[in-house]
């Protein structure tokens, strides 16, 4: 059993997982119990923050594209794989008995899940429980209107809340989803979900942090992040950190890693990443949320190389608006040398104070206690 039963499914980047494992600490901090549907490839260094896992029959994209679903093991899954899937979700659903269903992103991304979902919003509105969807500020806009109806129209029918975790100052969901003004009434800005680095910010600095989110993409800025470090006059001498995530490519990890230069450290993963960034004199990465969030948090001077393969624009987008605040310095990695990007990160600044809630975890844990308890 459990008060709330949560879905998440990462594709390709772990940051959905990142974002709700804080949520769903922030719930437990309020007295109430988790249990997470997990449909990604399982890794050890996924930390839910949940009492119970299930870990459904695994599934992740081919490529970058998000067009084809393929198991651990790269091979294409077709129906027989989809009716395991829905069964196993609906039974742990079932046995579960919460008091509230949390959907990261659906109807409003994971389409290609809508075969089980769906069946889940509708055991979900059979008992009675409200269903909730957890969404990130910006969604990836759909060329084809048909598609941005219809996740409006799924949202109506089933949804009960709507928690996206943004702040409408700097961006209002109405501003990537044109049906917004339809859900209207169900929708409330969390604010941001951020963590707390832990420690103290100081003014003692030192080293160049370099990541690339989850790792499934990235690792032509990792390589010429630590191409850049020769060239880089302020610290060409210093510590770099590289963390290439959990999902990097394995062969091109150990190409990487045999030939490393003295002074910069490999990693997959670092439990402490928070901790280290708020200690960094930089940091470098792609544009992905949850590392926009550590920037904000721990007001490390931060150079962003958004991804933007497979249509996907929200990193870009988010990135833009927060560059022109002077928050980062944004780069395009089409065309960019090690040289040049050693020249960004030598004029890396603290980040302009910028007033953005960073409390979304927080608020989003209060909003679901209150449903539970029939406050709101």
């Amino acid at each position: 059993m459990a008060d709330v039963f949560v879905y998440v499914q990462h594709l390709l980047g772990i940051g959905h997982v990142r974002r709700m494992a804080l949520i769903n600490r922030a719930i437990h901090d309020r007295g109430l119990s988790v249990m997470v549907a997990s449909g990604g490839v399982p890794d050890a260094g996924l930390d839910f923050t949940a009492d119970q896992v299930v870990q459904l029959s695994p599934c992740k994209t081919a490529d970058s594209s998000f067009s084809t679903l393929v198991d651990p093991k790269g091979n294409r899954l077709g129906d027989d794989w989809k009716e395991t899937r829905k069964a196993e979700l609906l039974t742990a659903f079932v046995d579960a008995r919460p008091k509230l269903l949390l959907v990261e992103m659906f109807p409003f991304g994971r389409r290609a899940f809508r075969f089980e979902l769906i069946p889940l919003f509708e055991a979900a509105k059979a008992a009675g429980i409200p269903v909730v969807c957890s969404v990130r500020d910006l969604l990836v806009r759909k060329k084809d209107p048909a598609k941005t109806q219809w996740m409006a129209t799924i949202a109506r029918k089933y949804l009960t809340r709507v928690l996206v975790h943004g702040d409408p100052n700097v961006f209002d969901f109405a501003h990537s989803f044109e049906c917004a003004d339809q859900i209207a009434d169900l929708i409330t800005h969390t604010g941001y979900v951020a963590a707390d680095p832990g420690i103290k910010i100081t003014e003692s600095r030192s080293g160049v942090l370099v990541s690339a989110g989850g790792g499934a993409v990235g690792a032509e800025l990792i390589e010429l992040a630590i191409a850049a470090r020769q060239y880089s006059g302020a610290y060409g001498q210093a510590k770099w950190d590289i963390v290439a995530g959990p999902h990097f490519p394995q062969d091109r990890l150990n190409k990487i890693a045999s030939t490393l230069p003295d002074g910069v450290e490999l990693h997959r993963f670092l439990p402490d990443f928070r901790e280290r960034m708020a200690k960094a004199a930089v940091s470098v990465s792609q544009a992905g949320y949850n590392t926009l969030m550590d920037v904000l948090s721990t007001a490390t001077p931060a150079v962003m190389v958004p991804f933007a393969d497979g249509g996907e624009s929200e990193q870009t987008e988010r990135a833009e608006i927060l560059s022109k605040e002077g928050v980062i310095s944004l780069l395009d990695l089409d065309g960019l040398s090690a040289q040049s990007l050693a020249k960004y990160i030598d004029r890396a600044s603290q980040p302009a104070n910028v007033k953005i809630a960073l409390d979304g975890a927080q608020k989003t844990a209060a909003i679901i206690a209150g449903m539970i308890k029939g406050q709101v």
